[in-house]
């Protein structure tokens, strides 16, 4: 029995008090008097003192002696017998006084800890982030894949008929979003999960299908981690950095997520939750081992169905999680393995004869080390600290999406070269099959040097250097499958975007990135009133050849209870293996279809091959500035930022005119026997192709406020408030136009040029939250609201003149601006549109959720809640159903503390 010595009060007389063990204490001897408690409660004759105790041991002939209880310590009494003990070392069933809410730290980060977490009923990390300002409630549906946008209105609003978020505006914040778990950065960069990415946006949606059963979506390329696959069962807390991150973290635009684990001693967790279809169940246990280690181990199974009553569209998770930590004088390291798979599952709806069937099968196996060397010793040493992060992960990915078509035989192209060749027919009825086989592996390295160096005038430095290494690669066997649903040709003279067989791992480059940073955080305490902080870094970025060189500063000027912030930096994020590598372009034109039925059936087409990679792509950019201000107020911490954000070199495509030599061909028939052709001349063929390039821009302008309202002691009521007001404009770049087709034929043009559309979105939300919390009780009922104060977003209208032209030999040529209403382009002059208005109009939304949670001191935590108690509908003022208005649900969550 180790016997812990903290203070010489410990061992008076025969009063002991041991650290995690129960001794025999001789009262007549000697006494302890317990004050100042926060709470006391008895259950089966055993006493608990918590929350700050004062302990005053009295001995005959000895003066009094007194030992105060840290913040993760009880005094356990039980007859004769005591014992302070870490919370960690018995079963810590009983909410006590901790945070509720996500709060703000000291510049842009925001803290979601433990409490927090399991406050809130989280199925994934995403519904934990529904915590942030700007952030909301979200209808609750898992069968379609999760992420997030930070400070934008880019989000899904009410002109989408899905949560999902989609296209360039949105897609290229999604992308911009990097997770990280114990600082090894998890990556979506690998995921080529796409069917057409040679025709399409870089953020348009794979593999989706939409029935009467609902709407399944797996997890997409280039649109960040999915954040379904995050559970939150071991996770200690959660940071958010919406603004400037230190020089350490790169490859993202928009925002950084940071998850953080413990390998702690930890009594057996059981829990169980049901949602709306959804069950989930989870386990972890932390175990104590010799010299300072321990091992936690988690497991976590989740099936979600979007319609109990079929069940034809659902999605399952499972995952276990190991982490060995040692936390020595020296040394700490972490060691983490984890396995975890997900399934989408389309099953066919038996009244729906061509209905697509979706199946998406993920395995992902990941390893990964955290190691800190303190350096002791010398009080010169350069450095105190050395590490290394090293995560490795490796998935296998297969999505298969099958329908049934039924019409009739037609041709489609196969050639892989240009040329003109017989072409092959469908059946004339017969299962559509694609099947994308990826099998991505990353690997992630950061080396890392700290040290601390104070002048003689006490400016404090805690500075860093590193190294940033990112591989990332996919083995899989890619595209492959009958013929595209796009690539069949009805009729002759028909066009298609022809489908192949695309092997990723013949055809895909590996990608690296290679980074090096310095960091400086500085502190200064002026006086007892005044503090400053700024933390500078630099970065230098090498992402796939290309260079970026990344300053970043946050800087805060304390004044007593008076704080201002204020920061500036730029941040990059590299393209996907997606958008890099989408393979040639085939476009295929069917020149004859002859049939004579009994005998043959003979199509003629011409294959022209483009390649299709975009190897040119750089990364897309970021300046990300901000202001803010927290002022501490008796009642209440009030923080308030100002930012914007301008992203630039986003991705997005660009049409491009083509011309082919089209030929012309002689058929020779005899009787029934199979013709032949022969090539006579060729004609001009004008076509357009779209290409992934950089081109897309967007800026952010906003407000951000978080209130934290101290508890009122009177009445248990822990009271938090965010709001967030932001405006977003995004278009193509200025030399990226719209190319169209002429109605009317011209000798002079071929296509005319035309400004882009873009648009400009306004977002305002703001939420409540209550708390009413009884420690004593183990009781917590919670009421979040959530207001849509302003969700308004205009696409600027159709011009009806020309900016330029391409003619017939595919030279652009520009059109001054004087000139583009001259009637010598009438034949470019086009139908104008108006401008679009779509959002919620003048009208405002309003939602209310509830929550109970209850835990008995058997070890029983449980807690019901309700999800719009009111049962509210949700229409704009022009009668349109606002999608993102989380609609009525129940749900209960039981855990169990062994």
């Amino acid at each position: 029995m180790k016997r812990i010595v903290l203070s010489a009060a410990l061992f008076i007389g025969s009063v002991t008090i041991l650290y995690g063990q129960e001794k025999k204490v001789d009262l007549n001897a000697g006494t302890f008097e317990v004050k100042k408690c926060g709470i006391i409660y008895v259950e089966k004759g055993i006493t608990t003192y918590t929350g700050g105790c004062e302990i005053i041991v009295k001995h005959p002939g000895q003066p009094p002696q007194t030992i105060f209880l840290k913040k993760d310590e009880k005094l356990v009494v039980k007859d004769k017998k005591a014992s302070i003990v870490h919370t960690d070392v018995v079963s810590d069933i009983r909410i006590e006084g901790i945070e509720l809410i996500a709060k703000k730290k000291n510049f842009s980060e925001i803290e979601i800890k433990q409490e927090a977490l399991q406050n809130i009923q989280s199925f994934s990390i995403g519904d934990v982030l529904q915590q942030l300002p700007g952030q909301f409630v979200q209808p609750f549906d898992n069968t379609q894949f999760k992420n997030i946008v930070f400070r934008t209105a880019s989000g899904a609003s009410v002109a989408s008929n899905s949560t999902s978020l989609s296209g360039d505006e949105a897609g290229n914040k999604a992308f911009g979003v990097q997770l990280m778990v114990n600082d090894i950065a998890l990556s979506n960069n690998e995921n080529m999960q796409s069917y057409n990415s040679a025709y399409s946006s870089p953020f348009g949606i794979n593999f989706t299908t939409t029935g009467r059963s609902g709407t399944l979506t797996p997890s997409q390329p280039n649109f960040g981690v999915d954040l379904r696959e995050i559970p939150t069962e071991n996770i200690e807390s959660i940071e958010v950095i919406q603004g400037i991150p230190d020089a350490k973290y790169g490859d993202l635009t928009s925002g950084l997520i940071k998850v953080s684990t413990l390998a702690k001693r930890s009594p057996l967790r059981l829990d169980a939750s049901v949602r709306e279809g959804t069950y989930q169940f989870g386990l972890t246990r932390g175990f104590s081992l010799k010299n300072d280690q321990a091992l936690n181990v988690s497991a976590d199974y989740m099936n979600s169905i979007t319609d109990p009553r079929t069940s034809l569209i659902g999605y399952d998770r499972f995952s276990i999680n190991t982490l060995w930590g040692i936390n020595a004088k020296n040394v700490k390291n972490k060691l983490s393995f984890s396995f975890s798979q997900n399934t989408s599952n389309g099953r066919k709806d038996p009244d729906d004869l061509q209905g697509i069937v979706i199946n998406s099968n993920n395995k992902t196996f990941s390893l990964s080390n955290n190691f800190k060397y303190f350096i002791r010793g010398s009080k010169k040493k350069i450095f105190n600290t050395v590490g290394a992060d090293v995560g490795v992960s490796y998935a296998t990915q297969l999505t298969e999406r099958t329908y049934h078509l039924n019409q009739g035989a037609r041709p489609y192209g196969n050639a892989l070269e240009n040329s003109v060749y017989y072409a092959p027919y469908t059946p004339p009825s017969y299962e559509n099959q694609t099947f994308v086989d990826g099998k991505p592996i990353n690997i992630y390295i950061n080396a890392s040097a700290d040290g601390v160096y104070t002048t003689s005038k006490k400016w404090v430095h805690v500075y860093s250097a590193g190294f940033n290494f990112r591989y990332g690669d996919n083995l899989g066997k890619g595209k492959y499958g009958t013929a595209g649903q796009f690539s069949t040709i009805a009729s002759t003279g028909g066009t298609a975007n022809g489908v192949r067989d695309y092997n990723y791992q013949d055809n895909v480059l590996a990608t690296s990135q290679y980074a090096f940073y310095l960091q400086d955080n500085i502190f200064k305490r002026i006086n007892n009133k005044h503090t400053l902080r700024a933390n500078l870094g630099l970065r230098y970025d090498i992402q796939n050849g290309r260079s970026t060189v990344s300053p970043r500063i946050n800087t805060s000027y304390q004044m007593g209870d008076f704080t201002l912030r204020a920061g500036l930096g730029l941040t990059s994020k590299a393209p996907s293996l997606n958008q890099l590598y989408t393979g040639p372009r085939y476009f295929d034109i069917l020149l004859g279809d002859y049939r004579l039925p009994g005998y043959y059936t003979v199509g003629v087409m011409q294959t022209v091959v483009t390649p299709g990679d975009n190897s040119d792509l750089k990364p897309s950019k970021s300046w990300k500035t901000e202001i803010g201000v927290d002022y501490r107020l008796p009642f209440a911490t009030l923080n308030l930022t100002g930012y914007y954000n301008k992203l630039f070199d986003g991705f997005s495509t660009i049409s491009v005119a083509k011309v082919m030599d089209k030929a012309k061909v002689e058929i020779s028939a005899e009787g029934t026997h199979i013709p032949t052709f022969e090539i006579v001349g060729t004609d001009k063929f004008y076509y357009l192709q779209n290409r992934i390039i950089n081109g897309y821009e967007s800026s952010d302008m906003g407000l951000e406020l978080m209130m934290f309202f101290k508890k009122i002691e009177a009445l248990n009521l822990i009271t938090g408030f965010n709001a967030s007001y932001v405006k977003t404009k995004s278009k193509k770049n200025e030399g990226i136009p719209s190319i169209a087709a002429l109605t009317v034929p011209d000798p002079a043009f071929q296509y005319g040029l035309y400004s882009d559309t873009h648009t400009e979105a306004t977002m305002a939300r703001a939420s409540f939250s209550f708390d009413y919390h009884l420690p004593s009780s183990g009781l917590i009922i919670g009421l979040r609201t959530d207001h849509f104060l302003i969700d308004k977003r205009t696409t600027s209208g159709r011009d009806i003149y020309p900016i330029g032209y391409i003619d017939h030999q595919l030279n652009t040529v520009m059109i001054p601006e004087a000139e583009r209403d001259n009637t010598k382009y009438q034949n470019l002059f086009r139908k104008p549109s108006d401008e679009s208005l779509s959002g919620l109009g003048n009208k405002t939304l309003h939602n209310v959720h509830f929550r109970v949670t209850k835990d008995f001191l058997s070890g029983f935590r449980i807690s019901i809640y309700v999800n719009n108690v009111f049962n509210l509908k949700a229409y704009n003022e022009y009668g349109s159903l606002y999608t993102n208005f989380s609609p009525t649900s129940f749900g209960a969550n039981v855990s169990y503390k062994f």
